[in-house]
């Protein structure tokens, strides 16, 4: 099926944004939103310790302070992307606006380990919104070309420099005022971004008349997508072979059995599988797949290593990264006009440079030098990985019908949750397993977890190098 196809047989779709509002204001609240919602994934971890002694969180409890928000978050994604397109941006984007805003208000005034948790569950469920319906009200705002290229750019360096921030900006709150800051940040930028959303978008027209909702197929995927989470989630402190992590898988790939066969008996499916059908689609949710483990891991074990091995603070840490992350975010600005200068295979450089940095971080000391041992491998990982980003949220996006662009963002996002939920679940059972090892033959505490992390960064190199070979595959100027 060749993308003209598709688009011949696809309504035109008008921009979201009231008449004398410029495109540039949708860029600014997509980004914002994106910033805010991978924030909140990283800001909390450096709050559980003041969070455990105020609450009297029991350890399962302070690790369901980040899988609350995770679960939700991943799970809801492709529902909430799929209500974008039928019940219009505003609607929907300004449902997760004042959902996350209020459940952050919420957790900030938790007084009991529950209550915080369901107040991450709840920010999850806003997240999933913002995270799907932002990227469509960039792509409806804007026309096919370099201007929305330029644009998604932007969004995606938001993303990816969020969760370094996010380090940075929970151990600032923490130290200087108290763990509950963390929550009540996003109050009033919530505040403002709602009212922006008001002020500039349009409402649904009420002459058209909206597609229903796939409610058997939106159960199906949500709880195959909740189930795979949450069974990915409880290998860190249950193992892979506990019969609840693989009741769990099992549940998750008999509920994606059962969605498949929904969508393919359903008039109006929640995803049309003839999606799938565009070669650049499958390559490019491989590619966002293995971005998403690679960038989970990264920040995870670059900050465990400097904290628990190195001694660097919170705040240290956080500032340490930032460099990484401002790489990362320009890389991804600057792959556009790469691309549009001649430059084919930027994908392919940026997946060798990521596992170049990632395998000089299994040489990493445990008081490494920050310029040469921590800085430069970093800037190789945030230059190698923000080049690829680009490349693979345009592969999932390309040819796709206007009317579908949250679908497609839901996919895209989707994969990369699951790509992080699973690239961690793998990497720190990896980890801990080469540290048990080191110890029982006889290697310090010390020497044997940064044994541990050494194979974790390897393996992520391994990632990137396996996404840089698939990106390969891509075909040029072509979305069938």
């Amino acid at each position: 099926m060749s993308s003209n196809s598709v688009n011949l047989s696809a309504p035109i779709v008008s921009s979201p944004l009231k008449k004398g509002i410029p495109a540039w204001v949708a860029a600014l609240v997509a980004c914002l939103c994106a910033f805010m919602v991978v924030m909140d994934s990283s800001i909390v971890n450096v709050a559980l310790p003041a969070m455990q002694t105020d609450l009297g969180l029991s350890v399962a409890e302070q690790q369901w302070v980040i899988d609350a928000y995770l679960l939700t978050l991943g799970g809801f994604m492709l529902l909430a992307a799929r209500a974008s397109d039928i019940y219009g941006r505003r609607v929907i984007l300004q449902s997760g606006l004042i959902l996350f805003t209020l459940a952050s208000l919420a957790g900030g005034l938790a007084t009991t380990g529950p209550m915080l948790l369901a107040a991450r569950a709840v920010q999850g469920l806003g997240g999933s919104v913002l995270a799907t319906s932002t990227l469509t009200v960039i792509v409806a705002a804007y026309p096919r070309g370099a201007k929305q290229d330029r644009a998604i750019s932007l969004w995606a360096a938001f993303s990816s420099i969020a969760s370094a921030f996010g380090v940075m900006i929970g151990g600032v709150l923490t130290s200087l005022i108290n763990w509950r800051w963390v929550m009540f940040v996003n109050v009033p930028i919530g505040v403002v971004l709602s009212g922006m959303v008001a002020i500039c978008l349009l409402p649904q027209s009420k002459g058209n008349s909206p597609a229903k909702l796939d409610i058997p197929g939106a159960a199906a995927i949500t709880l195959a997508l909740t189930a795979f989470i949450f069974g990915i989630t409880q290998t860190l402190e249950r193992g892979w072979k506990s019969p609840v992590v693989l009741c769990s898988l099992a549940g998750a790939l008999v509920l994606l059995l059962v969605f498949i066969a929904i969508e393919k008996n359903t008039a109006a499916p929640l995803i049309r599988l003839s999606i799938f059908r565009h070669w650049n689609v499958r390559i490019g949710i491989f590619m966002v797949l293995g971005l998403g483990g690679a960038l989970t891991a990264n920040v995870l074990f670059s900050s465990l290593s400097l904290q628990q091995i190195s001694g660097y603070s919170p705040l240290q840490t956080g500032l340490a990264l930032l460099p990484m992350a401002a790489m990362l975010a320009i890389s991804s600005i600057i792959s556009r006009p790469l691309r549009a200068a001649g430059f084919k295979r930027l994908p392919f450089l940026g997946g060798l440079l990521a596992a170049a940095g990632f395998v000089w971080f299994n040489w990493l000391p445990a008081q490494p030098d920050y310029i040469s041992e921590f800085l430069f491998p970093s800037l190789l990982v945030g230059s190698g990985l923000g080049l690829m980003l680009m490349t693979a949220i345009q592969a999932v996006l390309a040819g796709i019908p206007a009317q579908d662009t949250g679908l497609a963002s839901g996919l895209q996002n989707t994969a990369r949750q699951l790509g992080g939920a699973l690239g961690i679940a793998i990497l720190v059972t990896l980890s801990h397993t080469v540290t048990t090892l080191q110890v029982e033959s006889g290697s310090t505490a010390v020497v044997a977890q940064l044994a541990g992390y050494h194979s974790a960064f390897l393996a992520a190199g391994v990632i990137c190098g396996m996404s840089a070979l698939i990106s390969l595959l891509l075909r040029s100027n072509r979305a069938d």
